[in-house]
């Protein structure tokens, strides 16, 4: 293997340790961390790890064809030390940055889409609400005043109808007919209760 392609591999072992630093601090900054063991944040850490492990791999693979040396792990150490020691505090404070502006951008997002869309729609449900309530109250207004003014002539008529017929004497004869059964239909209620 020629020293060129030793320099390559050893240059972007150490970019991947310096990578590796990078990534545990970024996942640990929004992994929720618990006090005690769990299955899902067991799962997480696998999965970080072995996605970490397939980077670095594959960056392996690209530089040296994934020939594994000790140097290669020296490197990946190197550059995680080079982190630790120079990188990791202002990185943390480039993330904490990133982090805010994202929350704020989102929260930018989110007010516009309600002012611009939930608050008009909001209105605009209310308004047809309204309006429909008002259609809804006018048509039994109208309803109603025009079955007042059926019902009047017909209730005469009725009444009239009713004398001619003489059914108002035979409505006379059988009323006490009619309330003995209506006391007898309440008397049993009573028993029921």
């Amino acid at each position: 293997m020629s020293l060129t392609i030793q320099f390559y591999t050893m240059l972007s072992m150490a970019a991947m340790g310096i990578w590796l630093g990078a990534a545990i601090d970024t996942y640990g900054r929004f992994l929720r961390k618990r006090r005690s063991f769990h299955w899902l944040t067991a799962c997480k850490d696998l999965l970080f790890w072995l996605i970490q492990g397939l980077i670095v791999f594959y960056v392996l693979l690209v530089s040296n064809h994934g020939e594994v040396r000790l140097y290669v792990f020296l490197a990946i150490l190197c550059g995680y030390a080079c982190y630790m020691a120079l990188l990791q505090t202002t990185y943390k404070r480039v993330l904490e940055q990133i982090i805010r502006l994202s929350v704020g951008f989102y929260r930018v997002i989110k007010n516009l889409f309600n002012v611009l869309l939930i608050v008009p729609i909001k209105y605009l449900l209310k308004l047809l609400y309204s309006l429909g309530m008002m259609v809804v109250t006018a048509i039994l207004a109208i309803f109603l005043f025009l079955a007042r003014m059926i019902w009047r002539p017909l209730k005469w008529m009725l009444l009239f109808v009713f004398r001619i017929t003489r059914l108002e004497r035979l409505w006379e004869k059988l009323s006490p007919f009619y309330l003995k059964i209506k006391e007898y239909v309440q008397a049993m209620r009573k028993k029921k209760e």
